[in-house]
């Protein structure tokens, strides 16, 4: 699997772009946190509170992450392979000593952005696709299950859905 993996370049200053999108909004939302977090301990290299909250975040992204391969279809990729990477990188830096290093640092920032592009990457699109749910309920041809009888079927099931919601008590 190595040979398949290329090496990206780290961005400098250290900040999440759109080079970076999984195209989920969840995981995305969470990388970015991930590099700010990440800029946030190169600032405070002593701050014992802030390594801890770098670890806690990564944790829980990674968790996060995990849960969400179980919604990929007929195992589209090696989630075992995906999640050894998760617990690499943790087992890696945990026994960093405070003030954290600048190879400590520079290791996590390499990690992260080839682990995004080379790992992340191959759960892009294979994610079932969420819709958001409409305020007021209706219907709308996003719902569209492409056989007539069965969408005209729906649509008043949506307005049922909706007066329960407006008449709740």
């Amino acid at each position: 699997k190595l040979f398949l993996r290329r090496h990206y370049v780290v961005p400098d200053p250290y900040v999440w772009d759109e080079s970076f999108t999984v195209e989920i909004k969840q995981m995305d939302d969470e990388h970015v946190g991930l590099f700010n977090v990440v800029r946030e301990m190169e600032a405070n290299r002593g701050d014992k509170a802030v390594w801890e909250k770098l670890m806690n975040l990564y944790n829980e992204h990674f968790a996060h992450e995990e849960d969400m391969f179980t919604q990929i279809p007929d195992n589209q990729i090696d989630i075992a392979d995906h999640r050894h990477r998760h617990l690499g990188i943790m087992k890696t830096i945990k026994g960093a000593v405070i003030p954290i290093s600048q190879e400590i640092t520079d290791f996590i920032k390499n990690w992260l952005a080839q682990h995004i592009k080379n790992t992340d990457f191959a759960y892009m699109g294979k994610m079932p696709k969420y819709h958001t749910i409409p305020d007021p309920f209706k219907w709308d041809a996003s719902f569209a299950v492409f056989y007539p009888e069965m969408d005209d079927e729906h649509k008043p099931l949506f307005e049922c859905v909706e007066k329960l919601k407006t008449n709740a008590d």
